[in-house]
């Protein structure tokens, strides 16, 4: 190898290690940054415990008024010529005495990944008074829960940022928009700065409260085992599919 193999050698070995450690504090600040995203919202729950895989958002799990809760921040960009958003899915695990699953999906756009209701088979002509702009599906007509009573909660909807409601034999489920990324930085750079460092303990109140009013109209009891050990996380690849307590019926 001559003298400027040799050097060219080197740098192209410089530049590698510089890159790599670039990104690896580039990982790390991110993060850090997103990790404190469920840092005022850790006293609304009893025995809270935050995980995070790498730089994704973290996910909350604790008890709120007796009943088990998963808290998950979501980062949407598939949708095409829209700017990215940040999805709070937050899940009670209740048992819902109802057998068939119901989901709403507010504006749908057969992009929403992180949503069960495209693999449910029966489409449901929303009653009136319903959001005109929803998508309703269950897998069992005859077993879901009764239209009328979960009408009753569809005020919730009167907000442009509750995307969906699932209600299953496990539990009760709302997706809500937390942030959305900043137009320019995500026009010129492809960054999804969400600029939203913590997440509104009013405003997950409002989400569990409005889970629970739900469950508890269709008669759900409080679970015994409320205060379980949350199950541990999934791995990053199915991370989506990770509330499978609500998804599976019984």
């Amino acid at each position: 190898m001559g003298p400027q193999s040799l050097l060219l050698s080197v740098a192209a070995l410089l530049i590698g290690v510089l890159y790599w450690t670039a990104q690896r504090r580039h990982r790390r600040r991110v993060g850090g940054a997103r990790g404190r995203l469920w840092d005022d919202c850790l006293s609304l729950l009893d025995g809270a415990r935050v995980s995070q895989d790498e730089i994704d958002f973290p996910r909350l799990e604790g008890c709120y008024r007796g009943c088990r809760v998963t808290l998950e921040a979501i980062a949407d960009h598939v949708a095409f010529r829209k700017l990215p958003q940040l999805w709070l899915r937050a899940s009670i695990r209740v048992d819902i005495p109802h057998r068939g699953m119901l989901d709403l999906l507010a504006r749908p756009e057969n992009v929403e990944f992180y949503s069960p209701i495209w693999s449910l088979p029966v489409t449901i002509d929303p009653p009136a008074g319903w959001p005109v702009h929803a998508l309703v599906r269950t897998d069992s007509p005859d077993e879901m829960p009764p239209l009328s009573v979960v009408g009753r909660h569809l005020r919730l909807f009167d907000d442009s940022r509750i995307k969906e409601l699932l209600i299953t034999p496990r539990g009760v489920r709302i997706v809500y928009q937390l942030a959305q990324a900043q137009r320019a930085q995500y026009a010129v750079f492809r960054s999804l700065n969400f600029q939203l460092s913590r997440a509104e303990p009013r405003e997950v109140r409002g989400i569990l409260d409005a889970a629970l009013a739900i469950s508890d109209d269709l008669g759900a009891p409080w679970r015994a085992d409320a205060l379980a050990t949350p199950v541990p996380r999934e791995p990053h690849a199915k991370q989506w599919r990770s509330l499978d307590l609500l998804d599976t019926p019984c």
